[in-house]
């Protein structure tokens, strides 16, 4: 079997795994991102908004001390845009509600807290099978902490990344 038939069926399993998780685990990990001192420390967070399943951590959207990024896809390609409240978001592509607003330079962001269906102990990650943030992160210079949100049972060494895979720095799970 090669690799893409692997990931499509870890993608596959992924999804069906996390559809039976707790709704508590999502409020674990957004307390492990609030108590963290990278958090604690920063002043431009870019994270996203859940779909199919994923760890909810939006609700940190409302601390007022910190300018907040949300993803949008343009085109092929993945850019950051400051979150400028719930009015300021329309439906996107794949779904998904995206900010309104001109696109910010990566190299502001402090931290980028990133979906995955999988991530293994290295620190790559699993994602829907387009390479988004990690076409974003070869082609910006970006200085920000990278941080894998994923629920803990879904970090399987099994995930072998490949040379498309970008290496994050840390995992967020519970």
């Amino acid at each position: 079997m090669n690799n893409v038939l692997d990931k499509s069926n870890l993608r596959k399993m992924a999804l069906e795994k996390r559809a039976t998780f707790s709704r508590d685990l999502s409020i674990e990990i957004v307390n492990k991102i609030l108590n963290s001192a990278d958090f604690k420390n920063a002043q431009h967070v870019a994270l996203y908004l859940p779909i199919k399943n994923e760890i909810d951590i939006s609700g940190i959207l409302s601390i007022k001390e910190k300018c907040f990024y949300l993803p949008r896809c343009n085109g092929c390609e993945l850019e950051f845009v400051k979150y400028n409240g719930a009015s300021f978001l329309t439906m996107g592509k794949f779904n998904i509600l995206e900010p309104q607003g001109c696109k910010v330079n990566p190299e502001i962001l402090d931290i980028i807290y990133i979906p995955a269906l999988i991530a293994n102990s290295s620190c790559y990650r699993l994602g829907y099978g387009k390479g988004y943030y990690d076409k974003f992160f070869a082609k910006n210079k970006v200085k920000a902490k990278k941080i894998i949100i994923v629920p803990k049972k879904l970090i399987l060494d099994e995930f072998k990344h490949d040379e498309y895979d970008y290496k994050c720095d840390e995992i967020i799970s519970a």
